[in-house]
C-alpha cells in the first residue's frame, strides 16, 4: 500500500444520549476530536435504502489510530456529516492507522 498523506482536517464526533423528562433519550452528536486524515472520495451513486431515492457518496478516510475513538462515531468533512459504515485498524509501513468507510447521503 502507498504511503498515507494526512492532508485534510476531519472532525470526529461521538453520540451522546441525554435522558429526557419523559423517560426517553435525546440523541445528539458532539465534537470529540479534530484530526488530520487522508480522504479518498468515491463516485456518487443512487441510494435506494429505506424507500428513499436520494444520492449517496462514499469515502475512504484514513487517520492515525488511537485507542479512545468513540463507537459509534461519525465524521464531519467540509461541513458534510458521514456515517461510518466500517472501520479497520491497519499497519501501513511503520504507522498504525484507522481506515474508515463513510457515506454522505443527500
Amino acid at each position: 500500500m502507498a504511503a498515507v498523506k494526512l492532508d485534510q482536517r476531519v472532525m470526529v464526533q461521538q453520540l451522546v444520549l441525554i435522558p429526557d423528562a419523559g423517560g426517553g433519550q435525546a440523541r445528539n452528536w458532539t465534537d470529540f476530536r479534530e484530526v488530520w486524515a487522508q480522504v479518498r472520495w468515491k463516485s456518487v451513486s443512487r441510494d435506494g435504502g429505506n424507500g428513499q431515492t436520494g444520492l449517496a457518496q462514499r469515502a475512504i478516510i484514513t487517520l492515525r489510530w488511537a485507542p479512545d475513538y468513540p463507537d459509534p462515531m461519525r465524521l464531519v468533512i467540509d461541513q458534510r456529516a458521514l456515517r461510518v459504515l466500517s472501520r479497520f485498524r491497519r499497519k501501513i509501513g511503520a504507522g498504525d492507522f484507522l481506515e474508515i468507510e463513510g457515506e454522505d447521503t443527500f
